[in-house]
């Protein structure tokens, strides 16, 4: 130890005293060498983050698929109407679909627009479609029976527990409890037994001219043309015929729905007929 007494050298400054060595540096090294920087350490955090949203977009995206399949399987009902038509003049109107749908008088429609089909339940009554291209497939559906279209123009009669299908042009598919078949323009079948009827694509037009508000007659018995004429009002037209009325009259001719109450009353003009007015509105019509 330099004596204090003693002054430095000249032309040296004195000398200070070394600092005494840090006995925790080697342990502030290991630890730095095992322990992550502060930009690694915040790499991390936003990997961890960015592995996080992709778990939650895969997630959601899970979800959002396993809904929309029971969605799918599910086919839940999009829109739904009823259209009534009470007697007289029936009704024609376009679906938001394309199809042309003409209700007789007298009868009732269910239509439901379904996720991945279109829906159509004949209450009571008849329809006609005219069916639109569409990648929902149309089904009609009368009691446990279901008649595929298969692009085509078709009729489809009911009456209490029986049913009847027609086709004016292309083709429809019957399945129900009785079987599967298909039928093409100018058939019919019983839908309850798929049983074949008589029919063609002339007699089936005439049959539904009402469409365009008509009716078409060509030799048909009288009993057929009243009870027709019964349909399209309030009270029935019958057939009484007469102690030596001979064979059936016939009648032969085209008519407007609207005038079916003139029709009735020129009767007598047409055929020798007499025609009886009841209170209740019903009408009895013999032979004179």
């Amino acid at each position: 130890m330099p004596d204090p007494r003693i002054p430095p050298a000249p032309g040296r400054p004195p000398q200070a005293d070394a600092a005494p060595a840090d006995p925790f540096m080697p342990f502030e090294d290991a630890l730095r060498a095992r322990l992550p920087s502060r930009e690694e350490i915040l790499r991390e955090a936003k990997a961890q983050s960015a592995r996080r949203r992709l778990r939650r977009r895969q997630g959601a995206a899970a979800v959002c698929v396993a809904l929309c399949a029971g969605l799918w399987a599910w086919n839940p009902v999009l829109k739904e109407r009823t259209v009534i038509v009470a007697a007289g003049v029936p009704r024609a109107w376009t679906a938001h679909d394309g199809t042309v749908v003409a209700l007789d008088s007298r009868s009732s429609l269910t239509m439901r627009l379904r996720l991945r089909s279109r829906d159509l339940y004949l209450n009571a009554g008849q329809a006609v479609l005219d069916v639109a291209a569409n990648w929902r497939p149309l089904r009609v559906h009368v009691g446990d029976t279901v008649i595929r279209d298969i692009g085509t123009v078709f009729r489809v009669r009911r009456a209490g527990a029986d049913a009847q299908v027609a086709v004016l042009e292309g083709r429809v598919e019957v399945s129900g409890p009785a079987g599967r078949a298909e039928l093409g323009a100018g058939q019919a079948m019983d839908i309850g037994t798929l049983r074949p009827l008589p029919a063609s694509v002339a007699g089936l037009e005439r049959e539904t001219a009402w469409r365009e508000g008509r009716l078409r007659f060509d030799g048909t018995p009288l009993s057929e043309v009243l009870a027709l004429l019964g349909h399209y009002r309030a009270a029935p037209v019958r057939w009484v015929g007469g102690p030596a009325s001979g064979p059936e009259p016939r009648l032969s001719g085209e008519y407007r729905i609207r005038d079916v109450e003139s029709l009735i009353d020129s009767l007598p003009a047409i055929l020798p007929l007499r025609v009886e007015r009841r209170p209740d509105g019903a009408v009895l019509v013999s032979s004179r």
